[in-house]
């Protein structure tokens, strides 16, 4: 009992410190479907033999993001499964984020995924009604879209372009795609996010805001084109009693340099200029990765209350998306209903 009780600990001291690293969070697919969902509880019976294939869930959750911005969200999320292999995921957040030059309330990016089990092998239940989990595996397939809820151009009150962190859309349309493989209590998963149209409309850069010099420590992102990602998740389910516990890695690679326009307004700072040109954001693109640790306590077979915690150990020299953080601690309750 005292190793279970020391790793609860450790858990609760994570998601108590502020790390000071940069960079963690992702643009969508590390949540989106199967990819978000903690494993079943692997000491009870009754997740192997009678568990419900819909899902609700409610999630809130607090970060610390660039230059100390507060980014909190609350995700209302719903699973159908449409079959005993294929699933359809919506994920929809509310976000609201503050910080130095202001705040910033409103709908996220909306998310909406398929999922198609192709392969699965449940575990099964021995004489003692013990879980035999060797064996057990499963590969399921995502591909869904995220759209965005606005064109990522939020302003303060008298007008100035806020940048990217305050904002509370990407301002593009991304294709997610990947596959999320789970054998006995490992856990792989491979993801891919493209963009597939760029709506950004940001017009945050140093110069509008000369006379207010804390806005130099953000980078500066007028009409900002975000880079493609792909994503590697590495994760390892530890039972403690009727928690469980999965610690992993999460690796987002961003494939390309991001892009933005190098004279972005005319001299009122109101329209963009006929002459101005693209840039590439140099140090935009490279590999961020992160530590990762959920837990998932089943209070009974329809109700559970779901902790992450998330913080950088690698980042990108440059993040002008405003995705930084230095960390992430989410709670969860979760409902399943339906057969």
């Amino acid at each position: 009992m005292a190793p279970r009780t020391a790793l609860l600990l450790l858990i609760t001291a994570l998601c108590s410190i502020r790390a000071h690293a940069q960079g963690c969070s992702d643009a969508g697919v590390c949540t989106a479907g199967p990819f978000g969902e903690p494993p079943l509880l692997l000491g009870d019976s009754a997740a192997v033999t009678n568990e419900p294939r819909h899902l609700m869930r409610l999630t809130f959750s607090y970060a610390v993001g660039e230059q100390g911005t507060t980014v909190i969200q609350e995700v209302a999320e719903l699973s159908l499964g449409l079959t005993r292999r294929l699933g359809l995921h919506v994920r929809l957040p509310f976000q609201q984020a503050s910080g130095e030059l202001g705040s910033v309330s409103g709908v996220g990016d909306p998310v909406a995924t398929f999922s198609y089990a192709a392969w699965r092998r449940d575990p099964v239940l021995t004489d003692g009604r013990r879980i035999r989990w060797k064996g057990a595996r499963r590969l399921d397939v995502l591909l869904g879209v995220k759209a965005p809820s606005n064109r990522a151009d939020a302003t303060t009150d008298d007008g100035k372009p806020l940048p990217m962190p305050y904002q509370t859309s990407l301002g593009t349309t991304d294709l997610l795609a990947g596959i999320h493989y789970r054998h006995d209590r490992w856990t792989v998963a491979l993801a891919y996010q493209h963009v597939l149209k760029n709506s950004n409309e940001n017009a945050f850069h140093h110069e509008r805001w000369m006379d207010d010099m804390r806005a130099l420590g953000y980078f500066e992102s007028p009409f900002l084109q975000r880079a493609n990602d792909a994503v590697a998740r590495l994760q390892y389910a530890v039972p403690i009693g009727r928690v469980t516990v999965q610690p992993g890695l999460l690796a987002i690679v961003h494939l390309g340099q991001d892009r933005r326009l190098a004279t972005p307004v005319d001299s009122n700072h109101t329209h963009v200029l006929s002459a101005a040109v693209e840039e590439d954001v140099v140090g935009s693109d490279g590999l961020t990765v992160n530590l990762t640790v959920d837990a998932r306590w089943r209070l009974n077979e329809r109700w559970a209350v779901e902790l992450s915690y998330g913080s950088p150990l690698v980042t990108r020299t440059v993040r002008p998306d405003g995705l930084t953080r230095s960390l992430v601690a989410t709670l969860g309750l979760a409902y399943r209903f339906g057969r």
